[in-house]
């Protein structure tokens, strides 16, 4: 049998997959969800919002996934997809801060936490603290 996930591997999993479950809630809605954040709504932005929801989707189940599986190899390219993902978003969401406005700030925090916590299960999982601690 394979290297079990540790239990900070499946924590991160689960903040992921609530914090995904709401933000691919929230991104399905956008005539809504926009209209709250005082953010312009339109039929270009509603599908753009709507394509993000749709990958955001397919994350938040991959991380459903990861809680129900057994061994860290099966999970594995998971975690370094939800690392890419996350650096990826963080770039984008302050590269284009000014159209997010205050929800922006909100986003960055959320991605930091995320892309942290990823990351140290990443780093635990393959036994990279000890030699980083040193």
């Amino acid at each position: 049998m394979g290297e079990e996930i540790q239990k900070f591997t499946k924590l991160t999993l689960l903040i992921h997959l609530i914090i995904g479950c709401i933000m691919t809630l929230l991104f399905f809605i956008p005539e809504i969800t926009f209209g709250l954040l005082s953010i312009a709504y339109n039929g270009t932005v509603g599908a753009i919002a709507m394509a993000l929801a749709s990958a955001m989707l397919g994350l938040t189940i991959s991380s459903l996934c990861g809680l129900m599986a057994k061994e860290w190899m099966k999970i594995k390219i998971v975690v370094i997809n939800e690392l890419v993902w996350l650096l990826g978003l963080l770039i984008t969401t302050i590269i284009n801060l000014a159209t997010f406005g205050a929800i922006g700030i909100v986003m960055i925090v959320v991605n930091i936490i995320l892309l942290l916590l990823f990351l140290l299960s990443f780093l635990q999982q393959e036994d990279k603290m000890k030699e980083l601690l040193k």
